[in-house]
């Protein structure tokens, strides 16, 4: 199974500051806790743009429905702009290291970048000759995810 990438690790230094405790404790790999906070973050940005594109493929085959799959790409976009909200919180915080600020700041445009992917995947499915947008921002997604998460 994939580790987390280190670089990936460096956002949870703003935690300890999030939850009320001294700035001063390190965020350290091996600490299950922080840990746990920078995979879960890897995990929704990476299983939310898979999710996407399997719904896609589902409406395309006929397999979902245009109801199942607006509904879901809603959903998609409603989890992503909570974790926008959450992660904008956390860089509003000025004591947060620069290096975690411009990490969050990428998740936080991977996270617009899903959104405006789920709003292609529905306007693909009120108008099938309309796919610009699902596929601009599907290749635009996933190059910010790769990055982020040190992918090749």
């Amino acid at each position: 199974m994939r580790r987390v990438p280190p670089r990936f690790i460096c956002v949870l230094v703003a935690l300890p500051v999030v939850m009320g405790l001294p700035a001063e404790l390190p965020a350290e790999e091996d600490d299950p806790a922080l840990y746990a906070v920078g995979a879960l973050g890897a995990s929704s940005l990476y299983t939310s743009y898979f999710l996407l594109g399997t719904l896609a493929d589902g409406y395309a085959t006929a397999a979902y429905t245009s109801s199942f799959t607006d509904e879901i790409a809603r959903d998609v976009i409603g989890l992503s702009e909570s974790s926008i909200e959450a992660l904008g919180r956390i860089v509003a915080d000025e004591s947060i290291a620069a290096g975690d600020r411009e990490l969050l700041q990428g998740m936080i445009h991977a996270h617009e970048l899903l959104i405006a992917q789920a709003w292609g995947l529905i306007a693909y499915v009120e108008d099938e000759d309309d796919t610009d947008d699902w596929f601009r921002y599907r290749r635009a997604a996933w190059e910010a995810i790769r990055d982020l998460l040190d992918l090749e």
